[in-house]
């Protein structure tokens, strides 16, 4: 590689995007809580398809409603379920957070949030006491 090149690919700062300090920035990052918030707002967007879906259902034909209710319902499905994965990870690193910037200490039972149906109650519970704590969401 030429040597002009790798000075100025440093200069632009991509040298961090894969140094491992720029990776446990990330990790270590205050916006965890993100992905937690995803699983409610997730669960309240397919309760309105749903109910918008059913509410139509009688004026549009049975292959227009089906297919609404099957693609539209289903990926706000998929997409809670990702979240409710996902959320095993981010509940670890804003645990750590919290811990580090509040005198908040979160329970281990909000791993819980994997679990369909109990996500979104744990995830409210969860985003109420981080705010009360530090403040954020």
């Amino acid at each position: 590689m030429d040597l002009s090149l790798k000075d100025d690919i440093e200069s632009m700062g991509t040298r961090d995007l894969f140094s491992g300090t720029f990776f446990e920035r990330y990790l270590q990052s205050k916006r965890w809580w993100l992905v937690i918030l995803a699983i409610p707002v997730l669960f309240a967007l397919w309760l309105v398809v749903s109910i918008l879906i059913l509410s139509t259902a009688r004026y549009a034909p049975l292959k227009v409603s089906g297919f609404a209710t099957t693609y539209f319902g289903g990926i706000l499905i998929l997409a809670s379920y990702a979240a409710a994965l996902l959320s095993l990870i981010a509940v670890y690193y804003d645990r750590r957070y919290v811990r580090s910037h509040s005198a908040w200490n979160p329970s281990g039972l909000y791993y819980l949030m994997v679990i369909p149906l109990l996500n979104v109650p744990i995830a409210c519970l969860y985003l109420f006491y981080r705010h009360r704590y530090v403040g954020i969401p």
